[in-house]
């Protein structure tokens, strides 16, 4: 590689980041620190010219701690001969806009004394998770003690800045500022997919100016084709031995030598993320009208003029795509001020639990993009246990407490909520939805047992019939996020979109002829759209032993009455009343329930068990598709996760039971994820003049337990 001559210089700030979200599965943090984390310091501590800031996420930080604390002692080998800054940022990687105040403060807090602490090295400035920003955001970082963040360029276009942003900014928010650093976009799209070449004449480009790199760290060696071309075609040491070769006019800076200069301006950002995310953001058909626009804009070569005035949505807008996502913003607000009180109050749980909380903040399962997020249920179920963990720990929770009944009406949609709570489960019924429940929540093993999440569409559907299933090694070297293919065959017949939430104890009235494959198909004709009925609340009643609910739904002459009680003796009862004005009418009645046991195959710990009036043997796999008459119960067991459900139904029931699956993207391509499986309980009979069905589901949860995962 050939000398470029000095004079001016380029200035480059190349900044990593480490992540790894709260709840991943063990062998991922294992295959990332083989594959990418450890030969990138080691990477590090073999070329000391390389001066670079580090951010590594609190959640891998600690299970560094625990597990590689070689790898520990090589950041902070880097820390004591000066040559990383180490970045702090929000300790559990939260979304830091959508935290209540004393939350995102704490965050920061304890970020920066843990790095303190392990590293040695007390962060200067700190890494924006998903860099989504709010202006109030430049007062809450510099309360908590940081001088800077980095943001993309993109931001600093959308506030103004006519050229390339360089060097750093200041904003502020009432007298309260920070500095910005603004990542290069063109770095981070050629970074490590350009030649080595051509990224050099792109920065030898920018000479006399001061450049910004910050992103993914995983993109050395975990992404799709990185592996093969970061290590097995030696690019990342390639680029190390470049930085040396053309020291003369590139300089590596670390963010804080960068601020010691002056600065390129004052500007205020708006609220928004990077492009990616603010498209993901929007609604899946507002989402698709966007690609296109882009697309159309790109063909008329009108992208980079018009990129700082044409932008997607922002980050909150996944909060109204995803009813999932959603509730769990609603359950990390109570949980919060649940824990504020615990601190006002002095309760002695008030340290873990608000650990717990903040675990449960980590952004992944929030929202989905390019990576599963919100798609994966071993992080939503782990974020949510992690909240659950943090209630139970408080003293004035739930646990030990008499039965509860409160009505709570949501600010973000205006709609009641009830919510049912004992000491061994909790209840979130939406009367305005048919009554079903939204959550049912097992205290003692911290599970949300109806975690299902729902099929929809989404705007990248309208690629997966051109999707090719190719491998990586077929694959041209590019970014996760122009990657289309495939990663298993057939995924046009798994696209699905559900007509309502998913949940529990949802109600259809069917035709009498109705069987499960219709219901499983999507394309059911219901007699009435049961789940889109609001039920009154008619009685709401709560003693030392039980909390009780009762509903009236009504639609085209058909009543039904929906009871739901939580007792203290650790059972749900459902019971069902349905009735009818004119002549008698066959209809079949489901009261359908949507569960998650974390795995579609049956193992030695987890099952599901059928019990019926004939004894017969049923395959007991979580994710089994069956049709069965004369169902008196079902049993709902994961040993390994402390859950033991016995469903009771009363009288017996046909069956109809199937998986849930959704189509979604991640680095791998389209993939299909097993979400959960549906119950539908079917009661068939007459209703109407002297007629009407009668039934029941008893939901005892008296045998679960706390199990450590």
């Amino acid at each position: 590689m050939r000398r470029l001559s000095a004079n001016p210089t380029t200035r480059l700030v190349f900044v990593l980041h480490f992540h790894q979200p709260f709840g991943n599965l063990p062998a991922i943090f294992e295959n990332a620190t083989e594959r990418c984390y450890e030969p990138t310091l080691r990477m590090l501590c073999e070329n000391p010219h390389v001066r670079a800031g580090i951010h590594v996420s609190g959640t891998l930080l600690q299970w560094f701690i625990d597990k590689r604390p070689a790898l520990v002692e090589r950041l902070r080998e880097l820390c004591e001969r000066g040559q990383i800054e180490v970045l702090g940022g929000a300790l559990e990687e939260p979304i830091l806009a959508m935290l209540p105040e004393r939350d995102a403060l704490g965050q920061l807090t304890r970020m920066a004394d843990l790095c303190e602490e392990v590293l040695g090295q007390r962060p200067r400035g700190m890494w924006l998770a998903e860099r989504v920003w709010e202006p109030d955001l430049a007062r809450i970082i510099a309360g908590a003690g940081y001088r800077f963040t980095l943001l993309d360029d993109t931001h600093l276009f959308a506030s103004g800045v006519a050229r390339r942003p360089q060097g750093y900014y200041v904003t502020e928010k009432a007298g309260a500022s920070i500095a910005v650093l603004p990542i290069d976009r063109e770095l981070r799209t050629r970074i490590p997919f350009a030649s080595l070449d051509s990224l050099l004449q792109y920065l030898y480009g920018a000479r006399g100016e001061v450049l910004t790199y910050g992103d993914d760290v995983e993109k050395f060696g975990l992404w799709p084709t990185t592996d093969r071309r970061v290590w097995g075609d030696a690019w990342l040491s390639g680029l190390f031995a470049a930085f040396k070769e053309q020291a003369e006019w590139l300089h590596l800076k670390t963010p804080s030598e960068v601020l010691r200069g002056e600065p390129s301006g004052l500007v205020y950002p708006p609220t928004m993320s990077y492009p990616e995310m603010e498209a993901w953001s929007l609604p899946a058909e507002t989402a698709a009208r966007f690609s296109d626009l882009m697309l159309e804009m790109g063909k008329a070569g009108l992208t980079v003029e018009a990129e700082p005035f044409v932008r997607g949505g922002t980050w909150p807008g996944f909060l109204a795509k995803y009813a999932e996502s959603r509730r769990m913003y609603r359950k990390m607000l109570r949980v919060s001020q649940a824990v504020e009180d615990g601190r006002v109050r002095g309760d002695d749980a008030f340290e873990a639990a608000r650990a717990a909380l903040y675990r449960g903040q980590s952004n992944c399962a929030f929202w989905h993009g390019v990576f599963g997020g919100l798609y994966l249920r071993h992080l939503r179920s782990a974020q949510y246990g992690a909240l659950l963990e943090a209630e139970g720990l408080l003293s004035t929770s739930a646990m030990g407490a008499k039965p509860s009944l409160t009505t709570a009406e949501h600010e973000a949609e205006f709609f009641d909520e009830v919510l049912m709570e004992a000491s061994h489960a909790s209840l979130s019924v939406k009367p305005s939805r048919g009554g079903m429940v939204t959550a049912l929540e097992l205290r003692a093993p911290r599970f949300l047992l109806t975690d299902v999440l729902a099929q929809r569409f989404e705007a990248y559907h309208r690629d997966v019939p051109d999707a090719p299933v190719i491998s990586d090694d077929e694959l041209e070297t590019t970014s996760v996020h122009d990657i289309v293919r495939a990663a298993v065959p057939n995924l046009v017949e798994k696209l699905k979109v559900d007509d309502y939430e998913r949940g529990a104890f949802i109600d259809h009235l069917l035709p009498a002829g109705a069987d499960r494959r219709a219901l499983q198909a999507g394309i059911y004709a219901p007699l009435l759209n049961m789940p889109a009925t609001p039920y009154a609340v008619e009685l709401t009643e709560t003693s030392v032993d039980a909390a009780v609910l009762m509903l009236r739904g009504e639609s085209e002459g058909v009543v039904v009455r929906k009871e739901i009680s939580i007792d203290d003796g650790r059972e749900i009862w459902v019971r069902y009343e349905v009735s009818a004005d004119g002549p008698l009418s066959e209809v079949a009645f489901a009261s359908e329930l949507g569960f998650t046991l974390l795995s579609r195959e049956a193992s030695e710990t987890r099952r599901v068990e059928v019990v019926t009036e004939s004894e017969e043997a049923i395959d007991p796999a979580p994710g089994a598709t069956s049709t069965v008459t004369g169902v008196r119960g079902v049993r709902l067991i994961a040993e390994d996760l402390g859950v033991h459900v016995d469903l009771v139904v009363d009288p017996p029931a046909e069956l109809w039971r199937f998986p849930l699956e959704t189509v979604s993207r991640s680095e791998r391509g389209f993939d299909v994820d097993y979400q959960g499986t549906v119950l539908a309980f079917v009661w068939r009979g007459a209703i109407g003049e002297g007629g009407g069905i009668v039934g029941s589901i008893r939901c005892d949860v008296s045998q679960c337990r706390r199990a450590d995962r």
